[in-house]
């Protein structure tokens, strides 16, 4: 075959071969085991078990190791979302969500993925004490994530296949938290906005303030957007932490020396992002 001949099969070819890659389907491991198990609420059990997996796996697919517990869900209209201290009667991790019927997808996926995202950070890890804030907007980045990936996932590979025209619904929701003005609080370069409510945060410890901590979250979605294999560093976060009286910089160092060498450069982003520079750390 002459040059020109491989040149025009090669220029047909690779589109192709692009494009097969950007359709591939989504990971299935870890595998992850959801149960919904509130009675009488309105919903198609099966659905809303389909839309948290595919919250939850946006994630859960950065840590392929990880054997996680199955997952009750005994409540889906709580007064707010969260991911539960206590277990369930087989050791089970429990979640509870705040929506009012099942037939809001996005906003299941939205609460499910960010107390998924506590599970991976906090489960069974020390707590974090006033720098809990850092946890709560990962964890907020997180289901920013998770929704923006499932928009574009779901035009080609959704749980099944008759909810493809949904994928622009997820996006359109994910747009309600990715306004470009998040990332000017009340008008303010970011660093200088967090240096004045950095000690509400903190003073929040467990409960943060997410009308102030959302900012942070979409300065980290920032980061994760960019690569989000460093979703494998979140996890971290907390591990082996024995001092819970840590200054926000120093929190971020103690994180960084925790992290393997390929998630290192994401600690120092998010440092930098956050106005605590570690490179003399």
């Amino acid at each position: 075959m002459k040059s020109t001949s491989w040149l025009i099969f090669f220029s047909v070819l690779l589109p192709s071969l692009l494009s097969a890659n950007n359709n591939a389907a989504p990971p299935r491991i870890p595998k992850l085991d959801i149960r919904f198990t509130q009675k009488g609420f309105k919903t198609v059990p099966e659905n809303f078990v389909a839309i948290c997996n595919s919250a939850a796996m946006t994630i859960a697919r950065h840590y392929p190791d990880r054997k996680f517990k199955p997952i009750l869900i005994p409540k889906a209209n709580h007064g707010y979302p969260v991911q539960l201290d206590q277990k369930g009667p087989n050791g089970e991790s429990m979640i509870m969500l705040a929506v009012s019927d099942g037939w809001g997808w996005a906003q299941i996926a939205f609460q499910f993925s960010h107390e998924f995202a506590h599970i991976v950070i906090n489960q069974d890890q020390p707590r974090a004490g006033p720098n809990h804030w850092i946890n709560e907007a990962f964890c907020e980045a997180a289901s920013y994530h998770a929704i923006k990936v499932m928009a574009e996932e779901w035009k080609t590979h959704p749980p099944y296949r008759n909810w493809k025209s949904y994928a622009k619904h997820l996006d359109s929701y994910a747009g309600n938290y990715l306004k470009k003005e998040n990332a000017r609080p009340e008008g303010m370069e970011f660093i200088p906005w967090l240096r004045k409510h950095e000690k509400a945060l903190r003073l929040g410890k467990r409960y943060p303030n997410r009308e102030i901590y959302k900012y942070v979250s979409y300065q980290l979605y920032g980061l994760i957007g960019k690569n989000p294999k460093h979703l494998a560093a979140v996890g971290l976060l907390n591990t082996g932490l024995k001092d819970q009286a840590l200054t926000t910089r120093q929190y971020l160092a103690r994180w960084k020396k925790v992290l393997p060498p390929a998630h290192k450069s994401f600690a120092d982003q998010t440092a930098a992002v956050l106005g605590f520079p570690l490179s003399s750390q």
